[in-house]
């Protein structure tokens, strides 16, 4: 009786089970499952992740040109100064004197040289035609006397001593009444161009000269560049400042930058304009962003590496320099461009891009033109729409027409279970 039933239980079995035409029929007319996304709209960035600092591109060493004792110093590190503002003082007595020398000396000239261009005055004249009238009258006197001396020798009443000296005197009254005539017409006429040019040229180089001791005196007194912190002080008043001496250094807030090395791959990308975020590891938990201003115009031929700066967008009093940084410099962007994840791409033969859309239950094959690809998204420039869905599991064995089930969602009584276009609140079902 045993055997008897186990022979019917099998034969039902064997009755019971499909063929396998029948399985192959059956499994044919399932729809494939598949995961989709939808295809959306975006800005698509490519990052280089860099490491760089903060520097002061405005940054100054102060140093004495002249020798002398400090008398003014009282700044201290981290001070802040204004433009133009009073930082070092150096002793200049010496200086001072030289500059009253030479501004003395240039009043003098400007004297002369006004004189010159006033002309003489009116008694001068009168003083000069008096002279010439003088020795005129002495002129005719000592050669009366010398006619008569002469006529005396010539008789033997006088010396031949006395003869001569009458002779001299006629000489010097010839010769002063020449220089009286001489300068009375100087005076008529005033002063000729080539005296006024000469004492123009004393002039200026008097006015160098002050110029020249106002330049050593002011080189005693040193003033800040431009508003900033002083950095480092090498000085207190009373020492001895040296030539070429350092005696402060300071620098520019405003000039803050993030200065960092790109690699030679990507040097002939860096242009002025390119953003970039960064973080501070002395400033945990902010992120800044930033722009490039410049790129340094070579390459560092040791390291091959461009350097750049950029400048932030918002300077920050917390910045101080030489403050380690780390950036995501952007090199390409793809503004509002449409987005699908990379996983939807799949090969079509001969180097073209495809996608699967799935739309009503079932699949189109799309030839699609890709831009940039960053963080598994890619851009496509052409092919796919904002809010359609595309395959990004289960292309295996697709053709267009096929009718498909997405992933996680239940097949409805009645139906097929194909796809019927997501839920009816519109949303798809994750992969």
């Amino acid at each position: 009786a045993a055997m008897a039933t186990a022979a019917i239980v099998g034969r039902a079995l064997w009755t019971a089970s499909p063929s396998p035409q029948d399985a192959q029929t059956a499994g044919a007319s399932r729809p494939a499952v598949v995961a989709v996304e939808q295809a959306r709209r975006g800005d698509l960035v490519r990052t280089l992740s860099l490491t760089g600092e903060i520097v002061a591109t405005e940054s100054v060493t102060i140093a004495a040109t002249k020798e002398g004792r400090i008398v003014f110093c009282p700044w201290r590190e981290g001070d802040e100064v204004g433009d133009q503002e009073k930082l070092i003082a150096i002793e200049r007595q010496t200086q001072r004197a030289e500059v009253d020398a030479a501004e003395a000396a240039l009043a003098v000239a400007r004297a002369k040289l006004a004189d010159l261009r006033a002309g003489a005055r009116p008694e001068e004249i009168d003083r000069a035609r008096a002279n010439v009238d003088r020795w005129q009258a002495t002129l005719e006197k000592v050669s009366t006397d010398y006619q008569r001396q002469k006529q005396l020798h010539a008789g033997d009443f006088t010396s031949q001593q006395s003869l001569d000296e009458a002779r001299e005197r006629l000489t010097v009254a010839d010769t002063e009444l020449a220089a009286a005539r001489q300068t009375f017409s100087m005076l008529r006429a005033g002063p000729t161009q080539t005296q006024l040019a000469v004492q123009e040229a004393q002039v200026q180089e008097a006015a160098a000269r002050a110029d020249l001791a106002r330049a050593h005196l002011d080189e005693c007194l040193i003033t800040a560049p431009f508003e900033g912190t002083v950095s480092r002080v090498h000085v207190r008043a009373g020492d001895l400042a040296t030539a070429r001496a350092p005696l402060l250094e300071m620098y520019s807030r405003d000039s803050l930058v993030v200065r960092f090395a790109v690699p030679e791959a990507h040097a002939a990308k860096m242009r002025a304009g390119l953003g970039l975020q960064l973080t501070i590891d002395a400033l945990p938990g902010r992120t800044f962003t930033a722009r490039v201003l410049r790129a340094h115009p070579q390459l560092d031929q040791a390291m091959r590496t461009r350097t750049v700066d950029a400048r932030l967008d918002e300077p920050d009093e917390a910045l101080i320099p030489h403050m380690f940084a780390r950036l995501n410099l952007e090199l390409e962007r793809v503004a509002d461009a449409v987005l699908v994840p990379a996983e939807a791409i799949v090969g079509g033969g001969e180097g073209e891009s495809v996608v699967f859309i799935v739309a009503g239950g079932r699949v189109e094959r799309r030839e699609v033109v890709t831009g940039l690809e960053q963080a598994r998204r890619v851009a496509v420039l052409e092919g796919v729409e904002p809010g359609e869905r595309v395959v990004v599991q289960g292309h295996r064995g697709l053709q267009p027409g096929d009718r498909v089930r997405v992933v996680g969602q239940a097949e409805k009584p009645g139906t097929d279970g194909a796809d019927r276009g997501g839920d009816a609140a519109g949303r798809e079902a994750p992969p």
